[in-house]
């Protein structure tokens, strides 16, 4: 019963995207189909006056709405309470998406909006967020110079202990003619507490596996973008660092509260939109929210494994945008 009514509330919803996304809605009078704005002009012809004040009448909207979306749920609590008894399920609930809809088209107006305009930045926003895109579909950011990430690199990952008792980790660059760089300094976790933040930087490496971004790899891998002035200077330097590692560090304390992301399978979409907020104006922005949390999720797995076996070498390929852990 309860699957049923889910399916047909489901279909009801899908039936709104669909007239959303059309910008289109049906006028029985006319047998025809209306633009979203059309049908709001038309709505608000039947817009009531009211006793109160001005300032107070326009609140009623809202108000109205709320109430709406109440009956909403009534009509679940209905089909839930009668199940197949409660025959014209589909017509009522078809009605009451109908007054939310009114009510949303009075504050609308109200406000100076246009309905097609709430249609098109409402799509904007879920695509972002949902719309299920592949990693690969990310453009090389780097491609047109010759300071390029590798295609595949793989950067070993040691942990030691300091004469003051401290774990750090040290990353290695192990290069295809059997060279061996040492990336950056040895990193503990610089915290009163020990919290494995000493291996943060395979974060970094997820940014270039997974969306081939990472100013602070470039930094440590000596690839900024000298060639052209312009990106080395707004891409590659201080600032874009500075947001990275503000990206990693706010996405370490939610994992740390959230079991560190190891049953995790979504970021929390506000999360999400302060990393998009760190990151505006820079080539990275074109990066979907579903794409970031993938990112997340995959280097996170990394992460663990690393924890695990208290280090390793992991392989980033921003070609094929993969970050494996390939073991000690």
């Amino acid at each position: 019963m309860l699957t049923t009514f889910i399916f047909y509330l489901s279909l009801s919803f899908s039936l709104i995207l669909v007239i959303l996304v059309a910008h289109k809605i049906f006028n029985p009078k006319l047998q025809t189909l209306m633009t979203l704005n059309e049908y709001q002009t038309s709505a608000a012809t039947t817009i009531q006056s009211y006793n109160s004040q001005n300032e107070i009448g326009s609140h009623l909207g809202f108000l109205g709405l709320a109430g709406e979306s109440g009956t909403v749920l009534t009509t679940l609590k209905k089909y839930i309470r009668d199940g197949d008894g409660f025959g014209n399920f589909h017509e009522k609930l078809k009605e009451e998406l109908g007054d939310v809809l009114w009510y949303v088209a009075l504050i609308a107006t109200q406000n100076n909006i246009k309905l097609g305009d709430i249609a098109v930045s409402n799509l904007a926003k879920t695509k972002d967020r949902f719309l299920e895109q592949n990693l690969i579909d990310i453009p090389r950011f780097d491609i047109n110079y010759p300071e390029k990430f590798p295609d595949s690199f793989t950067i070993n990952f040691t942990q030691q202990q300091t004469p003051n008792g401290l774990s750090q980790v040290k990353m290695v660059w192990e290069k295809g003619d059997g060279q061996q760089v040492t990336i950056g300094d040895p990193l503990t976790d610089n915290a009163k507490e020990p919290n494995n933040y000493r291996f943060h930087d395979v974060f970094h490496l997820g940014h270039v596996a997974y969306l081939g971004w990472s100013p602070v790899m470039r930094d440590l891998m000596d690839l900024k973008r000298k060639s052209n002035h312009t990106t080395w200077d707004t891409e590659d330097k201080g600032r874009p660092q500075v947001a990275e590692e503000a990206i990693t560090l706010i996405v370490y304390n939610y994992a740390k509260g959230n079991k560190m992301l190891q049953a995790s399978d979504r970021i929390d979409t506000e999360l999400l939109n302060s990393i998009k907020q760190l990151v505006v104006d820079l080539e990275v922005s074109s990066v979907s929210s579903f794409q970031w949390e993938k990112a997340i999720l995959g280097s996170y797995k990394v992460f663990h494994k690393l924890l695990e076996n208290k280090g390793g070498k992991v392989m980033v390929s921003p070609k094929d945008r993969r970050l494996d852990y390939l073991g000690i």
